[in-house]
Parts: structure tokens; C-alpha cells; sequence
């Protein structure tokens, strides 16, 4: 069954989830993507911080599109690090393209380190397509 997605959803978030950065769960992530890995933790290993759920949001339906990711830095990150990140749906719009009516949302997510200080920043597009059960 296909959620409806509306602007409803706007500023819904998940509760906090804490990570403590492991060398053997970096090593893999750079394997995976064919980078070296050098003890460091890749720029895009954020990337991979999806287990923050948002009540009542499914952004894992089928025919779902990743649109768009775009990262930001404020401090490095260490292996070993704990960091506690969040998720929210910043925005949700629509538009009109040749396959109709697309629902685009926007998730934030903001990662902060042990003293609070927000170390990144990561805002994802999924893209909602009236016709999911055709593509």
C-alpha cells in the first residue's frame, strides 16, 4: 500500500540515533565505493545514516527515485567518533513531468559530535511518482 505524501509531513523528525564511527564499517563503505581506505572516513560515508525513521514517513516505497544528495562539513569526523544524528523532512513539493505528477521531499539530516557541535550536514531529494507501479 503506497503512503500518500503531503506538506503535512514538513518538519516531522526522528528521534536521535547515535553512531560510533568503526573502522571495519568505513573500510567496507570504501571498498563498496572504490575508494582507498586510508584510516579516514570518506566525505559521502554520511550517506549511509538511514536508520533515523520518521513517524509515519516511508520513504522506502517502491518506485521511489533518489533525486538528489548534497553534503556539508563543518568539522572532520574520526574513526572511533560517536556522533548523534537526526532526520527531518525539510520540505515537500510538486511538479508536473512526462511521466504526470511527481511529489518531491526533502530530508535533512544534521549530525552533531559528543559536545554538540553539529559536524554535518546532508539534505537528500527522493521523488514520488504518480505512476510507481510502473516503473
Amino acid at each position: 500500500m503506497v503512503k500518500i505524501i503531503g506538506k503535512d509531513l514538513i518538519g516531522r523528525e526522528s528521534k536521535p540515533v547515535r553512531v560510533k564511527i568503526e573502522a571495519d564499517v568505513v573500510r567496507r563503505f570504501a571498498e563498496t565505493v572504490g575508494i582507498p581506505f586510508e584510516n579516514r572516513v570518506p566525505p559521502t560515508f554520511f550517506g549511509t545514516f538511514m536508520k533515523g525513521s520518521i513517524e509515519g514517513v516511508d520513504l522506502f516505497q517502491p518506485g521511489t527515485i533518489h533525486g538528489e544528495q548534497k553534503f556539508v562539513y563543518f568539522q572532520s569526523v574520526s574513526i572511533g567518533d560517536n556522533i548523534v544524528y537526526t532526520r527531518r523532512i525539510k520540505d515537500v513539493f510538486e511538479r508536473s513531468g512526462k511521466v504526470g505528477k511527481m511529489t518531491f521531499v526533502i530530508v535533512e539530516t544534521t549530525g552533531c559530535n559528543h559536545a554538540g557541535e553539529q559536524v554535518f550536514s546532508m539534505s537528500s531529494t527522493v521523488i514520488f511518482s504518480d505512476h510507481r507501479d510502473e516503473i
